[in-house]
Order: C-alpha cells, then sequence, then structure tokens
C-alpha cells in the first residue's frame, strides 16, 4: 500500500510541475536540503562569496525538514510547490542531501545540479548501499522515489571517497568534482574571538587538556556515556560532550565537575579549543584530522552497527583502526599513551586528497562557469591527478 501511494504522489508531482516548466530559467542558484531548517555552514560559505563577488546573481535557500505530525507533512507538500518555482528557474541548484523534487522531477537542460553532501566523507554506508537494510530503504521504494538521480555533479575531497560516493548514489565516475566542502575554510581559519568566547563561556577549558566527545545520532536508541563520564580522570582531563540534538532530549545529565555538556558552540569551533577528540562512525574524524588533532574512535557497539548499517571504513584494515576502542577502559587507555601522528597525517591525506585552499572560491568559481555555460571539464580534476602521481 504504502509503494502504491508513493508511486501515485510521484505521478502528482510530475503533473503539477508541468506548468512550472514554461517559466524562464535565470541567473540564479537555489540551494536545497532537508537536513536542517537553517543554513548550513557550507550553503552559507557559497552564498555569501556568490553575494560578495556576483552581485548580479540572486540566491535563494531553501531548507526545511520533513517534521513528525499530519500538519508538518501537509505544510512540507505545500513548501514543494516553493522548491519546483525554484527548481524550474534557476541556473544551478546545490544540494546537500536526497531532495523530493529535485529527484523525482524531470528538469531544464540549462538547470545544473550539483550534490555537495552533508558530511566530509561517509566511513558508515548510506544510500544505495544501505537499500533493504534497517537503516536504509527497500529497492522498491528508492526505485520508486529516484533516490540519489539527476545529479549532474558530485563534489568529492578524494578518490577514496569518490568510489564510496559511485555505490551509495549509484553513479560514474563522469559525475565527480574532486573539490571539497566550504567547511573546510571554516575549520581551518583560525578565530581568536570565537576561542575567548568559549573559554569566557568555559574558564575552566583554560586549565587542563580538553576532550572532545561527539558521538553518532542512533535512531531509537541512547548513546552510552555514563561510564565515560564516570571514569574518566577530570583531575588531568576536561571532557566536552557534544550530543546530537535528537540525543539531547533522551539523555539525563550525570553530573561531574570537569565535565561539560554543551549546546552552545557548534562542533567545529569546538574543535579549536579540543586537544584530543573522540567519535565514532561520523565524518568528524576527518574533519578533526584537518587540524591535526588526536582522534579515537570508541565503538561500543561496532558488531550491531556493521549488522545493520553497515560501514565502509574497515577499522581492522586501516591502520588509524588502531586507535578504536570497544570499551570505556580501552579508550582510556589509548589516550593516556603517546599518539602516531603519522597514522593521522596518512588518513587526512587518503580522505582529503584535494586542494583545501579556498575552497568556497573553488566551488564558486564552478558554479559561475555552469552559470556563464563555460568549460568546466578540468575543474577539481587536474589537481586530484597531481596529488595521485606526488
Amino acid at each position: 500500500m504504502k509503494n502504491i501511494i508513493l508511486r501515485i504522489l510521484v505521478v502528482l508531482l510530475k503533473i503539477l510541475y508541468l506548468p512550472f516548466k514554461f517559466l524562464s530559467v535565470k541567473n540564479k542558484i537555489t540551494y536545497m536540503s532537508r537536513e536542517s531548517n537553517s543554513e548550513s555552514i557550507d550553503f552559507k560559505s557559497i552564498r555569501e562569496e556568490l553575494e560578495k563577488e556576483y552581485p548580479e546573481y540572486k540566491n535563494v535557500v531553501l531548507t526545511k525538514k520533513i517534521e513528525n505530525g499530519i500538519i508538518n507533512k501537509i505544510a512540507y507538500c505545500i513548501y514543494i510547490f516553493k522548491q519546483m518555482y525554484h527548481l524550474a528557474t534557476s541556473k544551478v541548484v546545490v544540494l546537500d542531501t536526497y531532495c523530493i523534487t529535485a529527484c523525482v522531477l524531470s528538469h531544464k537542460k540549462d538547470t545544473k545540479i550539483i550534490q555537495i553532501w552533508h558530511a566530509l566523507g561517509a566511513i558508515k554506508k548510506f544510500g544505495y548501499q544501505t537499500l533493504n537494510r534497517k537503516s536504509g530503504s527497500s529497492e522498491i521504494t528508492a526505485k520508486i522515489m529516484h533516490m540519489h538521480e539527476n545529479y549532474d555533479y558530485i563534489l568529492a575531497p578524494s578518490k577514496v571517497t569518490s568510489e564510496i560516493y559511485k555505490e551509495a548514489f549509484n553513479v560514474e565516475e563522469n559525475n565527480f568534482k574532486y573539490i571539497g566542502m566550504p567547511r573546510i575554510d571554516y575549520i581551518l581559519k583560525e578565530d581568536k574571538q570565537k576561542q575567548q568566547e568559549i573559554y569566557d563561556t568555559y574558564p575552566e577549558l583554560r586549565e587542563k587538556q580538553n576532550i572532545l566527545y561527539v558521538p553518532t545520532f542512533r535512531k531509537g536508541e541512547k548513546v552510552q556515556i555514563d561510564e565515560l563520564v564516570q571514569k574518566i580522570d577530570t583531575k588531568k582531563y576536561n571532557l566536552i560532550i557534544k550530543l546530537h540534538p535528537l540525543d539531547l532530549k533522551e539523555y539525563q545529565y550525570v553530573e561531574k565537575q570537569g565535565v561539560i555538556y554543551d549546546q552552545k558552540f557548534k562542533t567545529y569551533d569546538l574543535l579549536k579549543i579540543a586537544n584530543k577528540v573522540i567519535t565514532d562512525y561520523s565524518s568528524l574524524s576527518i574533519e578533526a584530522s584537518l587540524l591535526g588533532i588526536p582522534i579515537y574512535f570508541y565503538l561500543y557497539d561496532l558488531e550491531k552497527y556493521k549488522q545493520e548499517t553497515g560501514l565502509n571504513f574497515n577499522f581492522d584494515l586501516e591502520e588509524i583502526g588502531k586507535y578504536k576502542a570497544t570499551n570505556v577502559d580501552e579508550l582510556l587507555k589509548n589516550i593516556d599513551e603517546s599518539y602516531d601522528y603519522k597514522v593521522l597525517y596518512d588518513f587526512r591525506k587518503k580522505y582529503i586528497s584535494v586542494d583545501t585552499e579556498d575552497v568556497t572560491k573553488q566551488i564558486v568559481d564552478f558554479i559561475v562557469r555552469l552559470i556563464r555555460n563555460e568549460e568546466t571539464k578540468n575543474i577539481g580534476n587536474e589537481h586530484i591527478k597531481e596529488k595521485q602521481n606526488v
């Protein structure tokens, strides 16, 4: 029954979109996402750079999550008309996740769709890699909903990542542009004012080494934090816990001096005052490697995660897997020992082999070429070849 309803909705969407296709395409860039109700760092960076350098182009940001509840779903259905208008009238559309209207509908040849994704890599499987798994869609649903179709270009920060994306998006090599994400600029940019703001909010962070723990959101399951909080040596370390917003509703805080449950700052800002990072299946490990911060993997549910979601990252074969731990005692032992920075450097080089200087400008230059119908064949590709030959 569900698939029958979806088929009807898809046909209806295509019919409703037909009048919009008579509208003329403008020099406009539209950013669309279901990841959040607010503009991401990546969208904001691209938009601001375009507005500064090319004010003649229009930028439109459409970010809206599909929330639970009948009223919210009806509101999203109405919102779809706004998406269709801007899809039909934009020269370039930038996505950071699967978007129903972008993937299901047939668009004009003049409209180019770029998928930048919402993470700097994919340690866990997603998209077509998780078909018929607990964490993914059924094969039938994916086909009906044209999952990850219509992408003219996909950005990837390395060849290793593009091989993962080929499976996840079900695309070929010619879809890729080897360019990083704008968040690379944000992470690498020194921001003493933000650091000062963090220290003013949490003065204790000046006194000891700071460990930032950012666990992956586990749908329907509470993140296991209590044992780590109880056993961490807060005479030696501060522990900053950055939970996913949905986990905040579930977790009952265990109060302990030296343990901070932050809800005020971006994870990327906290990275700048962190001495060590604990994560699990998140691409945060790749992002933290940009700053050369020691990374530790706390994988208490590794075998279950492999079975239910699947991993692109083999912790038994990857060199940096030496810093994995499946229990708190093993994790704290790893943290107290000296760190092999060569392993961290190789990890970064493997997953980020693109040019990391002025990434936002690289993307903007690419978008402008698309708007002007200029040659884009070598953009983002020459550098990756040079890196491979070194």
